[in-house]
């Protein structure tokens, strides 16, 4: 494990070996940086090794060809662009021709309904997926009650991005009725689950959408925790080497 993690590290510890040449002192305290945060990066994702050496793999190999995009397509929106593409690594693992059995494709996999309603011409055009799925997003935080907290907003927008945003009103509605707290996410999970098995149950005796959507959010949190993680340690590497 812990040579896929410095493997994945490569790049970042190649640059750090330039900046000794002409700063030792700063290249020291920037790969003792680097262990505490590959350190970070490990205890986020204890107990499932593979997961991370498969992320940070794509990370190094799949993620530089859509950064660009992901940077431009969260130049309006209300969140970093790192969620973005969290969001788009959950829904496709960076493969712009992904398609699920369901008829959802691209980078952000998107339906036909959602891909006409953003202007999207080609679900299968990365940049394009890209935008719409974005923009998608910010229509589903934007939707939500400017007196909720940002980061639960981010979390039911997330849930609302997966499922649709009708379920996301029927949770807090039935969260504000049971004496819950609306404006939390860890209150309207709870009720969420409620309103998906009381809606979709009876179509699937194996029915497991309630656990799927809680566990699509925290996916999403986690790659999102790592990729913060990775930008904030390669943007103080570039401030300290200028």
């Amino acid at each position: 494990m812990k040579k896929r993690l410095k493997y994945s590290l490569f790049s970042f510890v190649a640059l750090l070996a330039v900046v000794s040449l002409e700063a030792p002192v700063l290249a020291s305290y920037s790969q003792q940086n680097v262990n505490i945060f590959s350190e970070e990066i490990e205890s986020i994702w204890k107990g499932d090794p593979v997961g991370l050496s498969i992320f940070l793999e794509r990370t190094e190999k799949r993620l530089p060809h859509f950064e660009q995009s992901f940077r431009q397509s969260s130049k309006n929106l209300d969140v970093h662009w790192t969620l973005i593409a969290a969001i788009s690594y959950q829904e496709s693992h960076w493969n712009p021709k992904a398609i699920s059995n369901t008829g959802v494709r691209g980078m952000m996999m998107l339906t036909q309904k959602t891909a006409k309603e953003m202007g999207i011409k080609r679900r299968t055009n990365a940049k394009q997926s890209i935008f719409g799925g974005a923009n998608y997003f910010q229509k589903n935080l934007n939707r939500l009650p400017i007196e909720i907290p940002k980061q639960d907003r981010i979390w039911m927008a997330l849930a609302g991005y997966n499922l649709g945003f009708v379920n996301i009103n029927l949770a807090r509605k039935l969260a504000l009725k049971s004496g819950g707290n609306p404006n939390l996410w860890s209150d309207v999970s709870i009720y969420l689950a409620e309103i998906l098995i009381d809606r979709y149950a009876d179509e699937n005796n194996n029915f497991e959408k309630h656990i799927q959507a809680l566990e699509y959010v925290e996916r999403i949190q986690l790659y999102y925790q790592t990729l913060s993680i990775l930008n904030r340690e390669k943007e103080m590497l570039l401030l300290a080497a200028n």
